[in-house]
């Protein structure tokens, strides 16, 4: 595996060094403090010190980070469709993405406790913006996909990384990686053709074999209310003038934002392996751009709609549904646009709006 040494995540050997600087870290109690309420924080150092592979830290650390996210941010996590994951067979699961971290390590949080093992994931490198982050992420079988550089070699480091997803999948590793670059501020859960390509440059055969191979699954992830909701719409209201410009410490601002705000309810759906039919395109179409649309299908239908996305569909539409959402949830969704200018105001109440309006199409 020395050829994908620069993207790949800790291996077992690697672990007690990442476990050393993570112990080091200046918010180490902290950190231990908010996961272990009652804990004592040197005793929880040398646990850390005393792990020595990824998944005791998993299985310990990180799975109770995450169980005390949702008992402390949400109003219950609830999944279905984990029966569609079959035992011993590897998938590349494709997700919606609306949190920067959550919508992954949910997931891994769902496989441990179920199943007592969890998937790699694919990030991007922007998340690197500290060096801590780059342990931690690679501590949790998280592979880096380069961004940016020159179109040579930009395609270059995309076919690296199919290539080690499809080594992964034959080596039987199941991999999430989310439908687009980056998270859907604007609330439209879609799959960006480039994705699949992409995942079709990598293994033997042809681009339809190697889809087939890599079992791929769609996930849909929603939360009741977006804890970074009024920054996605004052950056897609600035952007679209013009005038937006990404902070140096804006996606770490989003990654504390969504672990720490509050969520209300979260549901995790995962659906049916692509079926080769499904994957198949009609004559003349364009494979990438079919399996794009294939995944949008499953991913917004799957995707648990809120009271607050009613709600939102009511504002934007004018369109009352009374049983679906209560006052309440209308004056909770004003209550978190009315800082805003009245244009990002509107983004927000679309975005929210967004997933009712998919499944009506």
């Amino acid at each position: 595996m020395d050829t994908f040494d620069d993207i790949r995540p800790y291996n077992d050997a690697e672990i007690p060094a990442a476990m050393q600087a993570i112990a080091d870290w200046e918010l180490f109690p902290q950190i231990i403090r908010f996961i272990y309420p009652d804990g004592d924080i040197e005793t929880a150092r040398k646990k850390l010190l005393a792990t020595t592979n990824i998944h005791q830290f998993q299985a310990t650390f990180m799975n109770d980070a995450i169980k005390r996210i949702v008992k402390e941010t949400t109003d219950g996590f609830t999944f279905s469709g984990l029966q569609h994951l079959r035992r011993g067979i590897p998938y590349l699961i494709v997700s919606n993405h609306r949190d920067i971290t959550l919508d992954a390590f949910l997931l891994q949080h769902l496989l441990m406790e179920q199943r007592g093992t969890t998937s790699h994931i694919v990030f991007g490198q922007n998340l690197l913006s500290l060096p801590i982050m780059e342990v931690l992420f690679r501590s949790n079988k998280m592979i880096r996909m380069e961004r940016g550089g020159s179109p040579r070699a930009f395609y270059n480091s995309l076919q690296h990384l199919s290539d080690y997803l499809n080594t992964l999948i034959g080596q039987r590793q199941s991999v999430w990686i989310a439908q687009k670059n980056g998270r859907a501020k604007d609330g439209n859960d879609t799959t960006a053709p480039a994705v699949i390509k992409m995942l079709t440059l990598g293994g033997d055969g042809d681009a339809l074999q190697t889809l087939n191979r890599l079992h791929i699954v769609p996930m849909s992830i929603s939360y009741e209310w977006d804890p970074c909701d009024a920054m996605k719409a004052t950056e897609l209201m600035l952007s679209r003038k013009g005038g937006y410009e990404k902070a140096p410490d804006e996606d770490l601002r989003s990654v504390v934002s969504g672990i720490i705000g509050q969520k209300g309810r979260v549901h995790l759906a995962i659906g049916s392996p692509l079926s080769a039919r499904e994957l198949q395109p009609q004559e003349g179409e364009d494979l990438a751009e079919h399996v794009a649309k294939v995944l949008d299908y499953h991913i917004q239908r799957n995707y648990r709609l809120m009271p607050s996305n009613y709600a939102a569909y009511s504002i934007v539409s004018g369109q009352r549904m009374p049983m679906r959402y209560t006052q309440q949830t209308i004056d909770r969704l004003k209550e978190r646009a009315k800082a805003l200018p009245a244009e990002a105001r509107d983004i927000l109440y679309q975005t929210y709006a967004q997933p009712v309006m998919a499944v009506q199409k």
